[in-house]
């Protein structure tokens, strides 16, 4: 009886070594996933942050950490537009309207076709269609930045757009 009772711990023990080694090699898809997806980004920091922001990330995978980050980007993007709709309404000379409103038109364009079109993308599992409307989509901050021929007061928030934008297209183009 004492054997068996030695035979059965060590048994159990065994088991529990198992579950144990099978969990460590088995952790949840984003919980180290973000890491290693983040180290080959050109904004690792940006990307690690963006990510990890979003509770979804602990669980996700590859796919699900790029539709994460497009979230990130259409809210960046949504947000800059409404920003560019209020200083247009205060705008009162011509130029600075033409200049604003060619901004819209871009984050409008953005915002309304681009970005739909890259999460029907994914969806579809259709990466290379994906990352052509992505590289539209991270071209719009830096049109907007032109019309002001280097004299931009949105230098600062078309190029966290811009960068969120490029990090996105950066995570999209490892699928």
């Amino acid at each position: 009886m004492n054997n068996f009772m030695n035979l059965f711990a060590v048994f159990v023990m065994f088991i529990q070594i198992q579950i144990a080694l099978s969990q460590a090699i088995q952790s949840p898809p984003g919980s180290n996933l973000v890491q290693q997806l983040c180290k080959k980004n050109r904004y690792q920091a940006l990307c690690i942050s963006t990510l990890n922001l979003d509770p979804r990330s602990k669980t996700s995978n590859l796919q699900g950490l790029a539709s994460i980050s497009l979230d990130a980007t259409t809210k960046k993007f949504n947000v800059t537009l409404t920003y560019l709709i209020s200083v247009l309404k205060n705008v009162t000379r011509r130029e600075e309207f033409e200049t604003y409103g060619t901004c819209i038109e871009e984050y409008g364009a953005a915002v309304d076709r681009f970005l739909p079109a890259v999460v029907a993308d994914l969806k579809a599992k259709k990466y290379s269609e994906a990352m052509s409307e992505m590289k539209d989509v991270v071209a719009k901050p830096g049109y907007c930045e032109d019309q002001f021929a280097g004299q931009s007061p949105l230098t600062a928030r078309n190029k966290a757009v811009h960068d969120i934008a490029d990090m996105t297209a950066d995570i999209i183009k490892t699928l």
